[in-house]
């Protein structure tokens, strides 16, 4: 358990470095095809490293323009990839859209049932949830799922989204989430709502940047100067079909699993709420439940703080529930 306390340490020490630049510890085989038409990269731990142990993981991205190429992602399988563990990381075509389709969830099912070995899976936000379902029922299950910030209950989340009204929020954690959802609406309705093609233009490049900096203040000024004059609530209504919320929401298809589960989510999470992780969990134990399920909301999963030291008993259970990550 120390060893892998320590390679773990060492995972998220990197992750603040985003660059993709080539890795000495390293390397990545690029937009690989599957036979489904989708792309994946795969980030294989070096030949000559006697770090590398066999292991191997499926990493599963959310709602980013950026699909796979999302710079945190790359950077966390680097990291991994570093500490010896394969990482296989799709780009998932609805997500990669901001859309909700049920074939990314088909799709996600034939990384594990023709990887040669069991993978370890980790999805975040519906990737998270994606994980869940696309795993149930499969002969080769994975050796664990981790998710972080996972939807249990899709058609509640996404009412919520709805639920912001047009006032940008004084609360500056609360204004970040508040205007990603209102520009990921945005997007969605591009076309229906005939928005300019500079407009659309404008938006991509906020949307594509928006988790890598600090672009809430220049979002809520775009969004003031261009997108505020529509009504946005009712395009979403008139276009998003309920029914595919339903189908993609483990709390109305409870997972049937036979490998660990550890739920992780932020406490602060404005735009999935933290209510989702105990609704995740709930589904997951329904639908299988001899199986292990790990529950644990925090805030130790945005930012490291010095105030971490003076909850050690937090965050040594945090990396407990990690460790699957990094064990060989």
């Amino acid at each position: 358990m120390l060893f892998d306390w320590v390679r773990l340490a060492g995972v998220l020490a990197r992750l603040r470095d985003l660059r993709g630049e080539d890795d000495r510890r390293c390397f990545v085989e690029q937009d690989r095809p599957t036979d489904h038409s989708w792309r994946f990269d795969r980030f294989v731990p070096k030949k000559s490293s006697k770090k590398s142990s066999g292991a191997a993981l499926l990493l599963l991205h959310g709602w980013t323009l950026q699909g796979k190429d999302d710079g945190r992602l790359q950077a966390f399988a680097r990291a991994l990839a570093g500490a010896g563990i394969e990482c296989v990381v799709p780009n998932i075509p609805g997500l990669a859209e901001l859309a909700f389709e049920q074939d990314d969830v088909v799709g996600l099912r034939w990384f594990l049932e023709h990887e040669a070995r069991p993978l370890g899976v980790m999805g975040f936000s519906f990737g998270g949830s994606y994980a869940m379902l696309a795993a149930s029922g499969c002969a080769q299950q994975p050796r664990f799922i981790l998710t972080v910030s996972a939807c249990g209950d899709l058609p509640a989340t996404y009412r919520r989204s709805l639920d912001g009204g047009t006032q940008v929020p004084a609360d500056p954690t609360a204004r970040e989430s508040w205007i990603f959802q209102k520009l990921a609406m945005a997007w969605r309705q591009r076309t229906t709502v005939g928005l300019p093609a500079a407009v659309q233009e404008e938006l991509r490049k906020l949307l594509m940047t928006f988790c890598e900096g600090s672009q809430a203040e220049a979002s809520c000024d775009f969004w003031t100067r261009s997108l505020s004059h529509v009504d946005w609530v009712a395009a979403e209504n008139r276009q998003q079909d309920l029914a595919v919320l339903s189908a993609l929401s483990p709390s109305v298809n409870p997972p049937r699993l036979r490998c660990p589960v550890v739920i992780l989510h932020d406490k602060n999470d404005g735009g999935v709420w933290p209510c989702e992780a105990n609704t995740l969990a709930d589904a997951v134990r329904r639908g299988s439940p001899e199986i292990r399920v790990d529950l644990m909301v925090t805030d130790l999963l945005q930012h490291v703080r010095p105030d971490l030291i003076w909850r050690p008993g937090e965050l040594l259970r945090l990396f407990r529930l990690l460790t699957p990550l990094v064990r060989r």
